[in-house]
């Protein structure tokens, strides 16, 4: 049975480069969904007439929101505090794909300097509403 209590959110940076908010959404509903401690799907496919399957998706809605930069740090922070499963994206993970360069990367800078591309979250979906309320969809 599909769970309509909870879902996804992502938070876009509004001055990304379209390629660089695609990619960030990809990324977090990737760990998200493999994170989840839950059941992230309600079954192995849909059946058409002619028997042919098509598997079957997330079974919690994936919402993506845009924000500026600065609202974006403050979300990211009130997600971080919330207790609920999420992924801040940053630019250094578009930079490179080597963690051992990440690291390095973030090691050098102080949280006010990290430029973030998107951040994510699922939980309660009052709790996720709650934190992203006045955010509007993407464009």
């Amino acid at each position: 049975m599909q769970d309509f209590t909870r879902k996804i959110s992502i938070v876009v940076n509004k001055d990304n480069e379209k390629w660089q908010s695609v990619n960030a959404v990809a990324h977090i509903s990737a760990y998200l969904g493999n994170k989840m401690a839950d059941k992230f799907g309600t079954g192995e496919s849909f059946i058409t007439s002619d028997n042919i399957h098509f598997p079957r998706n997330s079974q919690y809605p994936i919402i993506v929101l845009e924000s500026n930069p600065l609202k974006l740090k403050e979300l990211a922070s009130d997600i971080r505090k919330s207790g609920l499963l999420y992924l801040v994206f940053i630019k250094e993970m578009i930079i490179t794909s080597d963690d051992l360069e990440i690291e390095s990367l973030v090691k050098e800078k102080a949280e006010e300097n990290m430029e973030i591309l998107a951040v994510g979250v699922f939980g309660n979906k009052e709790e996720v509403n709650k934190i992203t309320k006045g955010l509007s969809l993407w464009k």
